[in-house]
């Protein structure tokens, strides 16, 4: 989104350069190269199953942002008819207002908050090609592509940034960084080297949950990737789902030196299974260390136990206390989408509190989607999302370092596709104001 805001300041001939770490969108394959996964032009948004959250409330926090609601519902539009620009449809994934009432109220019966949103599911299969039509949208307005080069170090020499990659240097009067989920540490490294101001937030820890597309099947006629929240009875923790999967896969995940768990689904290639994320929301107290080397222990110990990969267990060895193993998986009812995993114990890698959780949660996530408690019900660990660093920013998302700016998921201020582009577009309004009231920059 940066590059189209900023060509649209003809006062002067902007040169934009972005660097990332990976390949160009059709080069990246995840099967021969695992990184692949999540660097490369796209992020790893490019393998998501492509689902557009298209409301306020969902991906973000708007009470976090300087912008009104009004103005954010704006925006959204504007990433919605980019993306239809692009290819995707005009139609929204929607039920009518009786079936949303009917799930609101038996979810408010047994303590779960349902949240309701606008939705477009473009699919992993597709959203490939969309992300390739945007990168060569953007190389046609002169926007430059430094690929399959690693920033290594931020530093800053007479108001200007100095960028040291491993194939030279580059020099820029702005910054703008969203290196994603993946570069969350990375960005922190840069910041406290630069003075920057951060706050210490939250990351989320869980697991993913795989079972038949019968159980979620009367939900997704109101809501293709519903959205519910609960406290749990034991500790009071917050618990909420996450991109849910209708007939889709789960994956594996390589990060440098860590495997973890997620999950898409694609527009045709179909499965017999639905599979969601169940994540615990974990705020660290200062002067407690970062959540982000919290979450990275537990994602290092889970790979510890699972000899190199991410677990696999049942729902019905997790509750009675033991392990799983291959000859008890395939006693279940689910055949697991995602083979690339080691059977296990996940209460051996998952701190007490987080596994009390999340059975609880499923327990009450049951009396809504009858089945999901299911003793074949299939758990992958370790889930984990790294956003957990807030970065002190003004209302462009310039951070206190003058002329640096944060966007994305790494930023601490969103979570998904939409929320991150709406950063990047302010960022990028942001930077385009700096550089009409300074001429001679």
């Amino acid at each position: 989104m940066l590059a189209n805001e900023l060509c649209a300041t003809k006062s002067k001939k902007l040169k934009i350069l972005i660097i990332d770490k990976g390949k160009e969108p059709l080069k990246r394959d995840p099967k021969k190269e695992p990184t692949d996964l999540v660097f490369g032009v796209g992020g790893a948004g490019m393998f998501s199953d492509g689902k557009l959250n298209l409301n306020v409330d969902i991906g973000g926090d708007l009470k976090e942002i300087n912008i009104s609601r009004e103005e954010l519902l704006q925006l959204i539009e504007k990433v919605d008819e980019l993306f239809v620009e692009l290819g995707v449809s005009r139609s929204f994934l929607n039920a009518n207002k009786i079936k949303i009432n009917e799930l609101k109220k038996q979810a408010s019966i047994n303590g779960i908050g349902f949240i309701y949103g606008k939705q477009k599911h473009i699919g992993t299969d597709v959203l490939k090609k969309i992300i390739n039509k945007f990168y060569n949208k953007l190389k046609t307005k002169d926007v430059k592509f430094m690929l399959e080069t690693g920033v290594e170090n931020i530093k800053m020499f007479k108001e200007r940034y100095i960028i040291e990659t491993n194939k030279g240097i580059i020099m820029a009067k702005y910054v703008l960084c969203a290196p994603g989920r993946c570069g969350a540490h990375w960005l922190k490294n840069q910041a406290d080297l630069l003075n920057i101001k951060t706050s210490p937030g939250y990351i989320d820890v869980g697991v993913r949950v795989e079972f038949p597309e019968l159980v979620y099947k009367d939900i997704e006629e109101v809501m293709y990737d519903a959205k519910f929240r609960c406290y749990t009875k034991t500790y009071d923790d917050l618990v909420r789902t996450f991109c849910t999967n209708p007939r889709g896969l789960v994956v594996r995940e390589q990060y440098d030196g860590f495997s973890i768990i997620n999950g898409h689904a694609e527009s045709k290639g179909k499965t017999s299974n639905t599979n969601l994320a169940l994540l615990v929301r974990v705020e660290l107290m200062e002067p407690s260390k970062t959540s982000v080397d919290y979450g990275k222990y537990i994602v290092h110990l889970a790979n510890v136990v699972g000899n190199g990969k991410p677990l696999i267990q049942r729902y019905k060895d997790l509750t009675a206390g033991r392990r799983s193993t291959w000859d008890r998986i395939n006693r279940s009812f689910v055949e697991p989408s995602c083979k690339d995993v080691y059977p296990g114990d996940i209460s051996y890698a998952l701190p007490h509190r987080i596994v009390q959780n999340i059975i609880e949660a499923i327990k009450k996530l049951d009396k809504i989607m009858p089945g999901i408690a299911s003793d074949t019900t299939l758990l992958y660990a370790p889930e984990v999302k790294f956003y957990e660093i807030k970065y002190l920013i003004n209302n462009w998302f310039e951070t206190t370092s003058s002329g640096l700016f944060v966007a994305g998921d790494a930023s601490g201020f969103s979570r998904g596709i939409v929320y991150s582009a709406l950063t990047g577009i302010i960022a990028a309004q942001g930077i385009k104001e700096k550089i009409l009231k300074t001429p001679n920059n």
